[in-house]
């Protein structure tokens, strides 16, 4: 069977990060490619997801493309169409800055589920961030080496040549508000 580190690229910076429950479910059912979030990690990056909640710990391995940066419209726009989510939803998560950015998730692994608990034996340290934090620090090298070697049950690569595409397009389009 094949192993985390088997997906792992030492040369990207590794992440763990938070998520819902229902939004884990949908990455791991292939539905959601897209994480919104209103400021994060600039750059291409690996990350491990830790599912939030009483049921929380770490399932899932993402490999994410740099963050895509730009206005409320534009990035609901790239929500709807890439994602099929609803424009007013997405837009008034970043009106109120008017900014955000929108996290393209290219590739996903996913883990039998580590507790808290164990992340905790590990690491007795940790501390689950909101945002994120580097796993690849060294005080936390520790936990990412265990991760590392967990089973990799499954794994997908999304196909996103056609959604840069047509990113590109729609960064190219007149900004009307509330169109959709």
């Amino acid at each position: 069977m094949k192993k985390i580190s088997d997906f792992y690229d030492p040369q990207l910076p590794t992440l763990l990060m938070s998520i819902h429950p229902e939004y884990v479910n949908q990455i791991l059912q292939g539905t959601k490619i897209i994480e919104y979030r209103k400021r994060f990690f600039k750059e291409k990056f690996q990350a491990f997801v830790y599912t939030t909640g009483a049921q929380g710990g770490i399932q899932l391995f993402l490999t994410c493309a740099p963050a895509i940066r730009d206005d409320a419209q534009v990035l609901a726009k790239i929500g709807q169409r890439i994602q099929h989510d609803d424009f007013n939803e997405i837009y008034d998560y970043f009106l109120p800055k008017n900014t955000g950015c929108i996290l393209p998730i290219l590739a996903t692994t996913s883990i039998k589920k580590v507790a808290l608990s164990k992340i905790r034996q590990i690491l007795p340290s940790i501390a689950i961030p909101q945002s994120y934090l580097f796993l690849d620090a060294s005080d936390k090298l520790i936990l990412l080496n265990f991760l590392l070697k967990q089973d990799a049950i499954k794994h997908k690569t999304n196909q996103w040549e056609h959604h840069f595409a047509n990113i590109a397009n729609i960064k190219k389009e007149p900004t009307d508000i509330r169109l959709f």
